[in-house]
């Protein structure tokens, strides 16, 4: 299985474990509410714990990451406003923002939570401080605190493990550079930003020897190991270097026109060229400049069409 697709599918099983397990605490919040005779509070959390189910059940039956999380959202922002409004009616409601932190950090990205958690943090405050007694306010307070506390750690080590598993997935492990899926992610993010801030942006592809396919399978790794080296020794600050299926490098180079792009191809061909064993000399190396029509896949496409015209 390839790696990106086995990352988002522990990501996707997680998800939906944590949706079940949120479904069940609000079940029994449900069940606690029908047995006190809350039957409107009981109705509506079962509702929630329902709704949760059918997203569990609609994740594992898509089978991969959504791209844009509408029923996240939806979930999350009316649990947002039944806690700040049904708090403001009832105090029944008090224990429900227990749950809404938690909920918050795992379901959206570490900055969107955080400005999401510290807006509903303040009109929490506001509204306790309002509503209950002295007594009740430091009991509520105290024990939001120690979720929202929670939550934010608990969201930090998530980001931090995320962070690192992605550049483990999303690395060829034997050249030790991008893989060919981290290169569309990427190029379609410089594009934009190209589009938007009306910047360059170019492409440099260098192409393996096709005799190097006869060597054995170590031999040919070590090889491509260590082209892959060279290549990382030679990138600008900003610039990336990435392993294509086919075995050919490109290396993007954001904020650059072909005169920044010749000025590399320099230094690679000085570099691989003054290499001992002679098996790096003269590789074909081309360049591309993003234009506005193009998409990823075309740019790389000319690009490498490019490169193996120059062979």
């Amino acid at each position: 299985m390839e790696k990106t697709h086995f990352h988002n599918l522990v990501m996707l099983q997680v998800k939906v474990l944590y949706s079940l397990l949120m479904a069940l605490g609000l079940s029994v919040i449900a069940t606690l509410d029908l047995l006190e005779d809350k039957k409107q509070f009981a109705l509506i959390a079962a509702a929630f714990s329902f709704a949760l189910v059918l997203y569990a059940s609609y994740l594992l039956l898509r089978r991969r990451k959504r791209s844009s999380p509408y029923p996240e959202w939806i979930l999350a922002g009316l649990l947002l406003v039944f806690t700040l409004f049904g708090m403001h009616q009832s105090a029944e409601v008090v224990h429900w923002v227990y749950l809404v932190p938690v909920y918050i950090y795992f379901l959206f990205p570490f900055r969107a939570a955080s400005y999401i958690t510290l807006l509903y943090s303040l009109a929490l405050v506001i509204l306790v401080l309002d509503d209950f007694n002295s007594y009740t306010r430091l009991q509520v307070l105290f024990t939001y605190a120690a979720c929202f506390t929670f939550s934010v750690m608990y969201a930090l080590v998530n980001e931090r493990t995320n962070r690192a598993l992605g550049e483990i997935v999303n690395t060829d492990p034997v050249t030790q550079v991008y893989n060919e899926h981290q290169l569309y992610l990427d190029l379609n993010k410089e594009m934009t930003r190209a589009d938007r801030q009306r910047s360059d942006l170019c492409l440099v592809a260098v192409a393996t020897p096709p005799e190097w396919s006869r060597l054995k399978e170590e031999e040919y790794e070590q090889r491509l190991g260590y082209l892959g080296k060279k290549l990382r020794q030679c990138l600008r600050r900003y610039d990336a270097c990435y392993r294509l299926n086919t075995d050919d490098f490109v290396i993007m180079m954001p904020h650059s026109n072909l005169q920044h792009a010749s000025d590399l191809m320099a230094v690679l061909r000085q570099k691989l060229n003054n290499e001992k064993s002679g098996t790096m000399k003269n590789l074909p190396l081309h360049s591309g400049l993003y234009q506005p029509d193009d998409d990823a896949g075309s740019l790389i496409a000319r690009v490498v069409e490019g490169l193996h015209h120059a062979e």
